[in-house]
């Protein structure tokens, strides 16, 4: 049997396509290859967010180019944003990419696989339950919907995904269902904006409320929301049932009203505070989460101490923290680059300091509460300790005989390293949700 090895760059979104081809793959016979020296075919899923995250992605193509010499019929194949972003260029750059696969035809990978492995069809049944890929054996990511309409000055997203495009519900709860009979505890819903969610007349709110419905789903998560789609009736149905994990992330991008004018954000930056004080006041205890970006261009020192003073003021329990990169053909990388490399990284090691003392102290202060923790899996080094996550988004580290993956279990946080919770069980429980 022919095998198969993948290698995906970039966010959540990739990783879940990353699932979907594999998937197809495995219907026409491939199996898993352990390494991609001994692999038939290799896959590279492929980011085209930043810069630094293309040149990753092709020194990794590189090598794996190179390497086909010791495999004779080897196969390179290269989707994603990137793929779409660059197409058959890129396999002129690197001579040995053999397919390039825009994140545009993703959807349409069965003709794909189909016209390249034309004496292997589909066998039209569904991979067994124990076979379904996933994040951990408690949690996975389901896609609803692909795409973006929001062209964000800095993003090239939208060029390389396309406009927004919703699954219909149906699809979604079909493939929430298999994946909760698969053994799946949790999932996170995946968009490029989930708040704009629509579909038939459902919209986001309503489309959770459905799938808080479904047995056996205890905890659900979703990313990213845009700031200026999330609104107070998202956040109450959030609120209504524990199976809504008490995390969102909301990227704030600046804290300077012009900048966030130039990127296109849509909103301001005490509309943004005033976000969080509506999200606080329905859900006192979440953890809010972000991504901020320095050095954008005709950034000031002064418009770079907002956003320092944005995320003093908001205490995130975590941020994405990003230095400016131009990409090509978005509406910033026309605008004049006033601030050098260098000044960006010192802007962007001043932001970390900042965000990580914030994160230790959020963190610290959690010491000596009751958590509900969803054990994920086993710690792959060191002594081997189960980890988990509890209800909003903060990893916990417990040593305990007798948990299993997928258990939500009650513990107490006895120690914190400033990232990661240490935690003594308490008891584990079943789970009883209300029906929303």
């Amino acid at each position: 049997m022919p095998s198969v090895y993948f290698q995906t760059f970039g966010c959540q979104m990739n990783a879940a396509d990353s699932d979907a081809v594999r998937d197809l793959l495995f219907r026409r016979g491939f199996t898993l290859g352990a390494t991609h020296d001994e692999s038939d075919l290799i896959v590279v899923n492929t980011c085209s967010v930043r810069e630094a995250a293309e040149r990753r992605a092709k020194s990794r193509i590189a090598e794996f180019a190179r390497g086909k010499k010791r495999r004779r019929g080897q196969r390179l194949w290269v989707i994603g944003c990137m793929a779409q972003r660059l197409g058959d260029a890129l396999a002129a750059e690197i001579p040995g990419v053999d397919l390039v696969v825009g994140a545009g035809q993703i959807g349409r990978m069965d003709e794909v696989i189909d016209a390249q492995f034309p004496a292997r069809p589909a066998d039209g049944g569904d991979r067994p339950p124990s076979e379904i890929f996933s994040k951990t054996a408690a949690s996975d990511f389901v896609p609803i919907m692909r795409g973006c309409d929001n062209f964000c000055a800095y993003c090239v997203v939208p060029y390389v995904r396309g406009r927004e495009q919703s699954m219909p519900y149906d699809d979604i709860e079909a493939a929430v269902k298999k994946k909760v009979d698969a053994g799946i505890k949790e999932v996170t819903f995946l968009g490029q904006n989930v708040n704009s969610y629509s579909h038939n007349g459902i919209d986001f709110p309503e489309l959770l409320r459905g799938m808080a419905r479904i047995g056996g789903l205890e905890r659900i998560r979703f990313t990213t929301s845009h700031p200026k789609d999330c609104t107070e009736r998202l956040i109450d149905v959030m609120a209504s049932s524990r199976k809504f994990a008490s995390h969102i992330h909301l990227p704030a991008q600046a804290g300077s009203d012009r900048v966030l004018g130039l990127m296109n954000r849509g909103y301001t930056s005490s509309s943004y505070v005033g976000l969080l004080d509506m999200i606080r006041k329905h859900i006192p205890y979440a953890d809010i989460t972000s991504d901020l970006l320095v050095g954008f261009p005709t950034e000031s020192g002064a418009e770079f101490r907002e956003t320092l003073e944005l995320a003093r003021e908001a205490r995130f329990t975590a941020a994405f923290m990003f230095a400016y990169s131009p990409r090509e053909g978005t509406a910033a990388a026309a605008m004049p680059e006033t601030i050098d490399r260098t000044e960006k990284m010192a802007r962007l090691s001043e932001l970390i300091d900042l965000q990580t003392g914030i994160t230790r102290e959020i963190y610290d202060s959690a010491v000596g509460t009751e958590l509900e923790v969803l054990i994920t899996e086993r710690q792959r080094k060191r002594d081997r300790a189960w980890m988990g996550q509890d209800a909003g988004c903060k990893r916990v580290l417990i040593n305990c005989d007798g948990l299993e993956s997928g258990m939500i279990i009650k513990a107490r946080a006895v120690g914190s390293s400033g990232m990661t919770l240490l935690a003594e069980k308490k008891q584990c429980f079943m789970s009883t949700f209300k029906t929303l």
